[in-house]
């Protein structure tokens, strides 16, 4: 609190009076005209009263709450969607007979139902080859090792995206998660690409490609008895 030279009287400065008002909160219901006297400046220059701009704030983040609520609304809806896929590719796995099978399960319901332009499935010690399934016998490629640990995101070279997907050409960049699938003494992964180098992004879940992978390490296990 400082005193002015011209007036003996305390002056007070911003501090006190926020710390009054937050000691005291029923100070302006015990004074209400005071909040229509106070003028506040607005971005267009003209003045308002304190009651208007605690309105046009309140309004601001009823606003900002409700972008929020749709944002997670369509968030679940994506959710409940890839969720509905996934019990339906699951189902169709379940039923696959032999790896010429899996591999047509895999040509159908990933590209269609996944949106995705590419699919691969990697398989060590392996001579079956397919369009969307391919046996190792020799050397596992080194490209896949790298997510033998947990799946990885990322865009991928021309070169790179000749040796994940091998089916088809390629003449650009693109992008792909590639997810390890466990299968005790033999290496395997689940590849699901796009052509678009910002289609498979570092920030996405793998929450579901993790769970297909975990069925796949199951249902591989049984075919390859």
């Amino acid at each position: 609190m400082t005193t002015d030279n011209k007036d003996s009287s305390p002056k007070l400065e911003d501090k006190d009076i926020l710390n009054y008002l937050r000691l005291d909160p029923n100070f302006f219901r015990r004074n209400p005209q005071i909040l229509s006297e106070l003028n506040l400046p607005h971005e267009s220059g003209a003045a308002i009263s304190l009651v208007e701009r605690q309105i046009a704030i309140l309004r601001e983040r009823n606003l900002t709450m409700r972008r929020r609520m749709n944002q997670l609304v369509s968030a679940a809806k994506e959710n409940e969607a890839l969720f509905d896929k996934t019990k339906t590719l699951t189902l169709e796995l379940l039923q696959a007979e032999g790896l010429h099978g899996l591999n047509e399960i895999l040509a159908t319901y990933v590209l269609a139902d996944f949106q995705a332009d590419l699919v691969c499935l990697h398989l060590e010690n392996e001579k079956e080859v397919f369009d969307h399934l391919i046996g190792h016998d020799g050397q596992f490629p080194v490209l896949l090792e790298k997510c033998e640990l947990k799946p990885v995101i990322q865009a991928f070279r021309e070169e790179e995206l000749s040796v994940i997907f091998q089916s088809i050409n390629h003449d650009s960049s693109g992008s792909a998660v590639i997810a390890p699938i466990k299968i005790t003494g033999q290496r395997a992964a689940l590849a699901i690409g796009s052509k678009d180098p910002q289609y498979f992004t570092g920030d996405m879940d793998t929450l579901f490609i993790g769970y297909i992978a975990d069925i796949l390490s199951r249902l591989i296990q049984a075919l390859t008895k």
